[in-house]
């Protein structure tokens, strides 16, 4: 198999030899400045001092790269890697790892012969963990942190909506335990080469024209700054668009888009005030109340003039949840705040349906961005941790390497790269399509539609078969996150199964309404709009007919 189908993201440029360099018996150098790339390939291969083969790795600010940059070549007894800098040396042995991780029938761990250039085409690529419903747990997010470091993810935004000292109790600081948590967080994604960014999001009930509420905006970012944290963002949305307090309506009017003057009074404050004496490297990144669309607004004008410049600004696309998001709507959005943009995409998200998920590719983003004032992408992604990173995968491989995105071919690969997933490939494949709008398989519906009319009866039959016949025994967290649509997957095949037997005279009525009622008994939701009106359609035939 091509190498490159073992590598997300794709890189910019690489080309393979025939012969191959065994790495069973290795051993690894590197300088000082890639210590945690060294780390991550030590973990990886073991090897002697003396060795037959040597792993070097470094990082070279003048080796013409761009930042996160690497090259890596492979050949001639050894492998070397050259980042422009650290998180490029990581980069470089992600890619390393990766490679080595592919099948090969000679060899227990090997390397094709290989030069590699490479580097990212967006500044922020990351996630952000802000959907509303049970957070992730503490297990959840460390793994979700060496996941991002092995698909060069280099960012995660701390946004639990239902964390209620993120939120709803902003003021108060973290019990001790809680803030042991955040610190082993931050020190997983620093070996990671992630960056941890810490979100506030004190809108609910903040006065903000009141010096003291300041004041415990700031000491509790300094709690999280004690164990670590060194990149803050202010969240704003789902609040009131008008300004709820006496004070603040004193200071900043009541005005069409006069909240705005306060975030950006809060925003300003904070950076000054907190930042700043800090040194922090990062400007402040913020969330407005108006955070999708992309015309101009009474309070996006208001944000424009009175936000610092350096402040990135999230915005979610042209709504909330999104299919498409052209370069077009990025560069209003942009000019419409008057600052360069982040996007915040709403994808894998589920939060507005637990009961559905979401396992397919990103689609519909632009991929031709020449000037657009973009930032990069931060994805939100579903409850379901470990399930996500399906989705997350091809997020990463859009990220990175933008011309070369073909979301089937980055889907394919995810599935291929994350333990549990090809097992449950039919499953998958029910439940990947996206906007949530759209039909849930356009190959199924068509094909139930083919068989109301006597054509493509096997076919339909093949399909329903490979998804009443999902395995329950898949191990991974990934199947035991998504066990109730297995459950649910499983009698929506053998619906459909019972329906195409009635519809060729095999079964009975009375058995296909049972099996659909079986069926949609599951609040998981599995093609429940695909094969439920094929299953009635064939029974209402049935009784025309009786």
């Amino acid at each position: 198999m091509d190498a490159l189908e073992w590598i997300v993201p794709c890189p910019k440029k690489a080309t393979f030899g025939v012969s191959h360099l065994e790495l069973s018996d290795c051993r690894i150098h590197g300088d000082a400045a890639a210590g945690r790339a060294v780390t991550a390939l030590s973990a990886s291969f073991a090897g002697t001092d003396d060795a037959p083969v040597l792993v070097e790795v470094r990082v070279d600010a003048g080796a013409e790269l761009p930042a996160e940059g690497y090259t890596l070549t492979a050949g001639d007894g050894g492998v070397r890697i050259v980042g422009a800098d650290p998180a490029g040396a990581f980069y470089g042995a992600q890619t390393l790892l990766a490679l080595a991780g592919a099948p090969c029938p000679e060899h227990r761990s090997c390397v094709p012969e290989a030069e590699v250039r490479d580097w990212p085409d967006l500044p922020l690529r990351g996630t952000i963990e802000g959907f509303y419903g049970t957070p992730w747990t503490h297990a959840d997010r460390l793994g979700h942190l060496r996941f991002s470091g092995r698909h060069k993810l280099n960012a995660y935004v701390y946004a639990p909506k239902d964390d209620p000292f993120h939120r709803e109790r902003w003021r108060e600081p973290y019990p001790e335990e809680e803030l042991a948590r955040l610190a082993e967080l931050v020190a997983e994604a620093a070996a990671q080469h992630v960056r941890f960014v810490f979100a506030l999001s004190p809108g609910l009930s903040m006065v903000y024209s009141d010096p003291a509420e300041r004041k415990a905006l700031r000491a509790k970012a300094e709690q999280v700054w004690e164990v670590g944290v060194r990149e803050f963002a202010l969240l704003f949305d789902d609040i009131p668009p008008e300004l709820g307090h006496a004070p603040d309506r004193e200071a900043y009017g009541t005005a069409e888009g006069a909240s705005a003057s306060a975030h950006a009074a809060v925003c300003r404050d904070f950076a000054a005030g907190f930042l700043a004496p800090r040194g922090a490297d990062r400007p402040l990144t913020m969330v407005p109340t108006d955070y999708a669309g992309t015309g101009r607004t009474a309070y996006r004008d208001r944000l424009a003039a009175e936000l610092p410049a350096d402040v990135l600004v999230w915005w979610t696309g042209s709504d909330v949840v999104v299919g498409e998001i052209s370069a077009y709507d990025m560069t209003a959005a942009a000019a419409s705040y008057g600052h360069r943009v982040a996007l915040w995409d709403n994808f894998p998200v589920n939060d507005f349906d637990f009961s559905r998920v979401f396992l397919g590719p990103l689609v519909g983003r632009a991929t031709e961005l020449g000037d657009v004032p973009l930032e990069g992408i931060t994805a939100n992604p579903m409850v379901e941790a470990a399930a996500s990173r399906i989705a997350l995968t091809t997020v990463a491989d859009y990220a990175w390497h933008l011309a070369a995105y073909d979301p089937a071919r980055s889907h394919a690969r995810a599935v291929r790269l994350l333990p549990g997933a090809a097992e449950l490939l039919p499953l998958v494949e029910a439940c990947s399509a996206w906007p949530p709008g759209a039909d849930q398989s356009p190959r199924l519906t068509a094909l139930c539609a083919a068989a109301l009319e006597g054509r493509s009866r096997a076919e339909l039959r093949t399909e329903l078969t490979r998804l009443a016949g999902l395995p329950a025994d898949v191990e991974g967290p990934i199947a035991g996150e998504l066990d109730r649509w297995v459950s649910a997957a499983k009698d929506m095949g053998a619906a459909g199964l019972a329906a195409l037997d009635l519809l060729s005279g095999s079964g009975t009525a009375a058995a296909a309404a049972e099996a659909l009622a079986r069926a949609e008994a599951h609040e998981a939701n599995v093609l429940r709009k695909v094969v439920p009106p094929f299953a009635r359609q064939v029974l209402d035939q049935a009784g025309d007919a009786a």
